[in-house]
């Protein structure tokens, strides 16, 4: 099962833009993001935010240490995988009432557009994993003089 990212709100969208198949989308400027579905127990909510000179992905993992998270850029693919282990004493333990979710858990991104995928960073504080995936300046408009020679 896919989960809509969502559709910038600074943007408008242009005719034939909106929901790849197979996967939630959303696109920042020269940049989309694909949410891709995974078979998982666990996939912890995400939030998606674009800045001048990056796009961020942010991950609620509260209670998972940072040295059980992975981060792997695969080609144009940004996966987070770990797990949230118990808190609880192994063995027999009577719960009144359990929601928390415990166990594995991954989510995988598809990036395209103008960005670095050489240059992903992650950082993890409070429970909040940000994995911050820097933009390419854009090339087109700009001038570029090409020296003119001789002989």
């Amino acid at each position: 099962m896919s989960r809509k990212v969502g559709v910038s709100r600074t943007r408008t969208k242009s005719p034939g833009e909106g929901r790849e198949e197979g996967a939630a989308a959303r696109r920042t400027g020269h940049v989309l993001l694909l949410d891709l579905p995974v078979e998982t127990a666990c996939q912890p909510p995400s939030d998606v935010v674009e800045v001048d000179d990056a796009v961020r992905v942010l991950l609620e993992i509260p209670g998972v240490a940072a040295a059980s998270v992975q981060v792997r850029v695969v080609g144009n693919r940004i996966e987070v995988t770990g797990e949230k282990t118990p808190d609880f004493p192994a063995g027999e333990t009577s719960f009144l009432c359990l929601e928390r979710i415990f166990g594995k858990f991954q989510r995988a991104f598809e990036v395209r557009g103008s960005v670095n995928l050489g240059e992903v960073s992650a950082r993890m504080a409070n429970g909040i994993l940000v994995i911050t995936i820097p933009k390419v300046p854009e090339r087109r408009g700009r001038e570029r003089r090409i020296p003119v020679t001789t002989g």
